[in-house]
């Protein structure tokens, strides 16, 4: 007993220098301090002889290597145990752990990802004693020996709140525990000055062979003039270089072609504008949670009051835009986090509207994952699977075969389909033939319930469905499909109630090679006039391409007597000059009114209405603009 309250008495000491050490650093230590007075509070109110020591270690099953994981331990008083407030579910693991934990009935969950089986145990911990407990962790599927690589491209290391401290020692180990074969860290970053090549160095030290940590920016990410209400879209990528061909840091320029929150100041960038610049990095576009919006309060900055309940968007509103001109943008997620059903469900919906359409773009899924928010440090929660075959693992080699739709996209579940094993994103004839689907599937390994329910879908329609009765662990099948017309398939699985659900990229059948739908032009009325007094100029316009990097002049248009109509590529900006009068570019798009409101004022159903993108054919091919030149000082 004496022991007890010596120990007592020293930890609460512990807390009273930890309070005055917060008190001493101000505010921008504290919440470390906070984590870490928190980790002591087990030990304040249990002595030595009420608790036991559990000692832990972790393999994997094949080779006897430590194994990074996740450990989820519920102690005798019903509690879990955590090292951060950034991940609720228990720790990470490297192989290894030490816990003093209250003496009695113990549980113990350690999972790795959706491919490795989750293993439980229950122990009675006794007083005073060690115990020590042993973990081979064995994949149910492993899909890396079979060329499919799983990643998360949206994450955030420091999303902005900076609620809590994260280190990129915690990232590198959360990615190992997630069973990820890469994972890009999107801005900010714990990182004063980040330029590419600093971030090359500090996540290269952090990599493995088996999990390789990169960065990009979660651009663009654009509200039009800093509007939470009017959401232009936010998008991932993946495979970018760092420096143009010019030399210039990527990072700024991205950035400042994205409008954040409240920044109703800022110059507005076009999606399709950060896309060019991100395509030319060598990287791939994905538009992530594209039809997410809710109610809640904003405002009281940036010229904005205050609302209590706006309709605040994280949608991709631009999205039918970046479609006719270009696609623009390589996919979009099917997946975004793993608890956001009815919005995923949506975003399925919206896939299916552009492939049925001729747009054939990639379905893929991403986390949202943020590590400085309390109980965000979930990365791969949804994740996409991309097919390599036998080419060896490389970024660049991902970005390419995502764009080319050879992926799966899931929450949960394992799925390899093929139709006479080629991948998704295959096209074959569609020649009446005989063509075999094949489809494996596996439960996610932290979903024990099993898989309940396996669908095909033909143009985005169900076109055959099986209950899996009981649900099983694994679950395979083939099916001959035969198609004389145009027509895409995919394959969905789900498992339990919190077993997450798969979907394949699309398998096309032509019945004559695959054209894309051509991209749609610009026809613009322009006037150009004096500011003045508004007498017409004779004047040029000139087409300018990669506004968002290094812009450089295309086709040159001579306009006589002030007045014309130009057909131009939607995606360019008219700069006009006249002698004797400044320069002035302008947006065919986010300088015409009438289209900018037809734009940002779209909502989740709009996106989902092939009607919606008619009605921005036809805006696309009214534009009026307007240049209005001041007189150069003489």
């Amino acid at each position: 007993m004496q022991t007890s309250q010596r120990s007592v008495a020293r930890n609460r000491m512990k807390v009273g220098l930890g309070r005055r050490a917060s008190r001493a650093a101000g505010p921008a230590a504290r919440p470390y301090l906070t984590a870490y007075l928190c980790a002591m509070l087990p030990l304040v109110t249990l002595g030595a002889s009420e608790t036991a020591v559990l000692r832990g270690t972790v393999t994997d099953a094949v080779i006897g290597t430590p194994a990074a994981c996740t450990v989820t331990i519920t102690d005798a008083e019903g509690k879990t145990v955590i090292e951060s407030a950034a991940f609720k579910g228990g720790f990470r693991c490297d192989g290894s752990f030490e816990k003093r934990l209250p003496a009695g009935r113990t549980r113990i969950r350690v999972t790795r990802g959706f491919e490795t089986r989750a293993e439980t145990r229950e122990l009675l911990l006794q007083p005073g004693a060690a115990t020590n407990v042993a973990f081979a962790l064995a994949r149910s599927a492993d899909l890396r020996r079979r060329g499919w690589f799983a990643g998360d491209s949206h994450a955030h290391m420091i999303h902005g709140e900076r609620t809590l401290p994260v280190d990129f020692g915690f990232v590198a180990l959360t990615a190992r525990a997630e069973d990820l074969h890469y994972l890009s860290l999107t801005h900010a970053w714990q990182l004063s000055d980040p330029t590419p090549e600093r971030l090359d160095a500090e996540l290269a030290r952090r990599s493995t062979s088996a999990c390789v940590l990169t960065w990009n920016v979660e651009a663009p990410k654009n509200y039009y003039k800093g509007d939470a209400g009017r959401c232009l879209g936010h998008c991932w990528s993946v495979g970018l270089r760092g420096r143009t061909a010019a030399g210039d840091d990527v990072i700024p320029l991205l950035l400042r072609a994205s409008a954040a929150d409240y920044q109703s100041d800022k110059p507005t960038f076009a999606n399709f504008e950060s896309h060019s610049l991100l395509h030319a990095q060598g990287g791939a576009v994905f538009y992530t949670h594209p039809l997410r919006w809710w109610t809640g309060p904003w405002g009281g900055q940036g010229g904005y009051p205050r609302q209590e309940k706006m309709r605040v968007s994280n949608m991709a509103v631009e999205l039918p835009l970046d479609t006719l001109l270009g696609p623009t943008y390589d996919g979009l997620d099917v997946f975004t986090s793993g608890g956001e059903d009815g919005t995923n469900d949506k975003a399925f919906a919206l896939w299916s509207l552009l492939l049925n359409h001729g747009y054939r773009v990639a379905a893929t899924g991403s986390s949202d994952a943020c590590f400085d928010r309390p109980g965000g440090a979930v990365p791969g929660s949804a994740r996409t699977y991309t097919f390599l075959g036998k080419a060896p693992f490389s970024l660049a080699a991902v970005a390419h075969a995502t764009a080319a739709g050879r992926t799966f996209a899931t929450s949960g579940p394992l799925l390899l389909a093929a139709v006479d094993q080629l991948p998704p994103g295959s096209a074959l004839p569609a020649d009446g033939k005989e063509h075999v689907l094949q489809i494996e599937a596996w439960s996610s390994g932290k979903d024990p319930s099993g898989l309940r329910q396996v669908e095909i879908f033909r143009n985005g329609q169900p076109f055959r469905s099986e209950t899996i009765n009981p649900p099983q662990a694994a679950w395979r099948t083939n099916l001959v499909l035969r198609e004389t017309e145009a027509a895409w398939y995919c394959v969905r699985v789900s498992g339990g109630p919190q077993g997450g659900r798969a979907v394949s990229g699309a398998f096309f059948f032509d019945p004559t090679p695959h054209r894309p739908p051509p991209a749609a032009s610009c026809r613009v009325r322009v006037r150009i006039a004096d500011a003045t007094d508004g007498h017409p100029l004779d004047a040029a316009l000139t087409e300018i391409f990669d506004v968002a990097s290094t812009p450089r002049d295309g086709a040159r248009h001579p306009v006589a007597g002030g007045q014309g109509t130009l057909d131009i590529p939607g995606t360019v900006r008219l700069r006009a000059e006249a002698p004797g009068y400044a320069p002035l570019t302008l947006s065919p798009v986010y300088d015409c009114p009438a289209l900018v409101e037809a734009i940002t004022r779209l909502e989740d159903h709009d996106l989902l209405d092939w009607e919606t993108y008619e009605r921005t054919r036809t805006l696309l091919s009214t534009i009026d603009l307007t240049f209005n030149l001041k007189a150069c000082a003489r």
